[in-house]
C-alpha cells in the first residue's frame, strides 16, 4: 500500500496518493498546486541554467520587440493603475538608492556612499558597543574639533 504524502504547495498542504507513475511526486493534482510546482521548477531552472536563462530573457526581447506599443497602450486602458504606479515610484525608488548606499547588517563598517565625512581633526566619542554582527567595533559619534 502507498503512503499518504503532504502536498509541498503552502497554500494547500493536503495530503494525497503519489500516482505510481510518479513515486516521487510532491504536489497533489489540484491546478493550483500543478502551478505552483511549475513555478518552482522554474525558478529553480532560471537559478541553476545559464542557457535557459538567456533563451528566457532572448523570447522576451523578440516578444518586446513585435509589441512595442504593449505598455503605451495598457497605461491608455489603465488610467487609475499607471497613476497609482507613478505615485508610488517614488518611494519605491528612494527605498532602492537607500539599500544600494549602505549595505545590510551584517556589514555595517562598509557603505558604498560616496565620503560625506570631511577630512580635518575629529574626537571619536564611544555611544555603545553592542552591535549585532561584529563584536570588535563600536559604533561612534563624530564631532568637528573647531581649529
Amino acid at each position: 500500500m502507498r503512503r499518504r504524502k503532504r502536498c509541498r504547495n503552502k497554500e494547500c498542504g493536503d495530503y494525497f496518493i503519489a500516482c505510481a507513475q510518479v513515486p516521487d511526486q510532491k504536489y497533489c493534482s489540484k491546478p493550483e498546486c500543478q502551478r505552483a510546482r511549475k513555478r518552482e521548477w522554474n525558478r529553480r531552472k532560471l537559478e541553476s541554467d545559464g542557457d535557459y536563462r538567456e533563451n528566457r530573457r532572448a523570447a522576451q526581447r523578440r516578444w518586446a520587440a513585435k509589441h512595442s506599443g504593449y505598455w503605451r497602450e495598457y497605461r491608455q486602458r489603465h488610467k487609475d493603475s499607471a497613476d497609482r504606479n507613478r505615485r508610488d515610484q517614488g518611494p519605491r525608488n528612494l527605498r532602492r538608492k537607500l539599500v544600494s548606499l549602505c549595505s545590510r547588517i551584517a556589514k555595517t563598517d562598509e557603505c558604498r556612499a560616496k565620503n560625506i565625512v570631511l577630512t580635518g581633526r575629529y574626537k571619536l566619542i564611544p555611544i555603545r558597543g553592542d552591535t549585532i554582527a561584529k563584536t570588535d567595533e563600536s559604533i561612534i559619534e563624530i564631532i568637528a574639533i573647531p581649529a
